[in-house]
């Protein structure tokens, strides 16, 4: 075996033991009641080790030539780990911040795993999000669930699996490399997959090795009682630890540890199942979906042409006959019928709703019609600035309201949703116009201002 098998070997024996700890701590999250700040410092550190965890996997493919990302794919997986951070540090308030952060806490670990391991079915994050999520987690991750199996059995057993596709002459090598005479150089250097020589076991070896760390222990018990007889701060502490020790019971121990069995498989699966996988698989399905994108453009233009025209048209005449009901909020002008409060929320969620819509309208237009037609892209453009329009209106209505009342974290996230909606339909212009790709930028954008917007609750949430 070649150093940086091995090395990869190694890595992978190191992710296999993360897992079963991180599985542990995981389980032991939910099944503890611990203080908001407990909870926070404890997501921060399974975050941290999930960061670890991916490293380690990166590095596995590395070592194994699998893959080595691009700068844009490192930038990329930078960013997700900072805002998995950040987002387990936004729970430390607790309230309805914490549900919609431990979601997208789980939904950045599957992604940034993707990026990071280039199981993206693009380079980078394009509107293919969807289907690379379900691909993260389900396929990757139940396609994979008895990987950990196998690898612990490979482990213990000294075994590493030997591909279907290995050629006789590679089952020759195995055969020589694993005589008692032979080395692994008898194996064939072009041969990518690992071959080792299963050490005989020596029972007396093993029993020499716990005999010694056994004798070492003692040591260490001896030189700790010695040091809290010096110290009485050290002997509150080994106190205190001895204390938390008795506490812990072996049934809730053991219970904790047979529900993490299933996650730290799920994990392990996503994990190293995306180090063992071929990634061109993920670039061969968008490259059947991008060949196949023309068989569904059967939509005559002029017909979506019409359809986006009365859109229009129907948005226009309801901003002449609601001018003064929907803009007022601009001026800082509350219409005499309402309250602050019914005006911030009469009208919002319809109004959002009406933004989606043209979200998916446009969608079906790029699918089932022409990329080229000149009036239809324009008209497209016209359909997203008049998403612009309705968002505003939602945004300034939310203004109004926390201007006089204040920060809440409802109101906080409205405000959050409207912006994301906002620029979500001024990067549609400008991929309409200029033909660029504005997904990940838009992504970006929502996950940094929704962490911004969690801290933002933080700062003016009442005490």
């Amino acid at each position: 075996m070649n150093t940086s098998t091995r090395s990869a070997e190694t890595l992978k024996t190191l992710c296999l033991g993360l897992s079963y700890v991180f599985s542990y701590a995981y389980i032991s999250l939910f099944a503890s009641s611990y203080p908001a700040l407990g909870i926070t410092i404890f997501l921060t550190l399974l975050s941290l080790g999930a960061i670890l965890w991916l490293e380690l996997s990166i590095r596995q493919q590395t070592l194994l030539g699998r893959f080595s990302p691009s700068k844009i794919q490192k930038v990329e997986t930078r960013f997700w780990e900072v805002i998995l951070i950040l987002l387990s540090i936004s729970t430390y308030r607790g309230g309805q911040v914490v549900a919609l952060s431990f979601f997208f806490v789980h939904a950045v670990v599957i992604y940034m795993v993707l990026v990071g391991t280039g199981h993206l079915l693009s380079d980078r994050s394009s509107c293919l999000m969807p289907m690379d999520l379900l691909n993260g987690g389900f396929r990757l991750t139940f396609g994979n669930i008895i990987l950990r199996i196998v690898s612990l059995f490979n482990l213990i057993t000294h075994r590493y699996e030997m591909p279907a596709e290995a050629s006789p002459a590679y089952a020759e090598a195995v055969s020589s490399a694993t005589s008692p005479d032979s080395s692994d150089s008898a194996v064939p250097a072009s041969y990518p997959y690992p071959v080792t020589n299963p050490e005989r076991k020596n029972p007396g070896r093993v029993l020499a090795i716990l005999g010694v760390l056994f004798l070492i222990f003692l040591f260490f018990v001896a030189a700790v009682n010695n040091l809290a007889r010096v110290d009485g701060h050290f002997n509150d502490a080994l106190l205190s630890i001895d204390k938390f020790l008795a506490n812990i019971s072996v049934s809730t121990a053991m219970l904790k540890f047979f529900f993490s069995i299933p996650v730290g498989a799920f994990l392990f699966g996503l994990f190293q199942g995306s180090v063992e996988k071929d990634i061109q698989k993920e670039k061969d399905f968008r490259e059947k979906i991008v060949s196949s994108s023309g068989k569904f453009r059967f939509m005559p233009d002029t017909l979506f042409c019409v359809v986006l025209s009365v859109f229009i048209a129907v948005y226009l005449a309801f901003y002449i006959s609601q001018a003064s009901y929907m803009f007022s909020a601009f001026a800082g002008v509350l219409p005499e019928e309402f309250t602050a409060s019914e005006y911030a929320v009469s009208g919002f969620h319809e109004l959002i709703n009406v933004v989606l819509i043209n979200f998916i309208l446009l969608s079906l237009v790029r699918i089932f019609g022409s990329h080229e037609h000149k009036l239809l892209r324009s008209f497209s453009v016209a359909l997203m600035a008049e998403s612009m329009v309705f968002a505003a209106i939602s945004a300034s209505k939310i203004i109004l309201y926390m201007s006089r009342f204040g920060y809440t974290y409802s109101r906080t996230l409205g405000l959050w949703g409207t912006s994301v909606v906002f620029v979500g339909s001024a990067l549609a212009i400008v991929y309409l116009l200029l033909k660029k790709n504005t997904f990940a930028p838009w992504l970006w954008y929502s996950a940094g201002s929704y962490v911004v917007m969690a801290f933002i609750t933080w700062i003016f949430a009442a005490p």
